[in-house]
């Protein structure tokens, strides 16, 4: 098995289902929603659909680094 430490979190590397950014609403500009990007989100296998962990440091590029190196 891999792991990988993440902030102060250790991912089992195996159970990384997907690995989004994650959008932060930032409220209404004419009439629409407006998000920003705020770091990613990553979504683990066996955990609940509305279950992820939020890296605000970490962009998609620097995960896929560290998980590569890994």
């Amino acid at each position: 098995m891999k792991f990988l430490k993440i902030e102060n979190k250790i991912l089992n590397v195996e159970q990384v289902r997907a690995v989004v950014e994650n959008q932060v609403y930032v409220g209404k500009s004419q009439g629409l929603n407006e998000y920003k990007m705020k770091g990613i989100r990553v979504e683990m296998i066996g955990w609940s659909e509305e279950s992820y962990l939020v890296f605000e440091s970490e962009t998609i590029e620097s995960f896929y680094k560290k998980l590569v190196a890994a």
